[in-house]
């Protein structure tokens, strides 16, 4: 797994707060079509896919490869009927299919172990959370 980022404290306290802190701390040029994208297709769909997990993602122009954060916030995103604390944006350009969608299967496997959440809620350290993604 080639991580852009990965954030130890995400400090946004509302989705779109968190979602703008993720892009800001990405190197993609084009952050406000970025933004467009994930919050359109939030709208579609929310990606709240536990009370404390979300993956915000989209297909989108303004990268021209798989672009992602993975990040954590402390006290939790106020985000739809949930307050996650991890939250995975993913964005990949229009043309891609395959590489997100193994991307997506990834994170999914690592987050389906209990345990890996825990390590990572308890991190103490960037670095710490990214051995969790490298476990598989």
């Amino acid at each position: 797994m080639n991580s852009e980022i990965f954030i130890f404290n995400l400090l946004g306290v509302t989705k779109e707060e968190a979602i703008k802190e993720i892009l800001d701390a990405l190197e993609i040029e084009k952050k406000d079509e970025a933004f467009q994208d994930i919050m359109r297709r939030e709208a579609l769909s929310p990606t709240l896919i536990s009370p404390c997990i979300a993956i915000p993602h989209a297909k989108s122009r303004a990268v021209d490869k798989l672009t992602y954060a993975i990040a954590r916030s402390i006290d939790g995103v106020v985000w739809n009927s949930g307050r996650p604390k991890i939250i995975i944006l993913t964005l990949s350009p229009l043309s891609a299919s395959g590489e997100h969608v193994i991307f997506l299967s990834h994170v999914a496997a690592v987050l389906n172990d209990e345990e890996n959440v825990r390590r990572i809620l308890s991190a103490e350290s960037p670095e710490e959370m990214e051995e969790v993604f490298y476990l598989l």
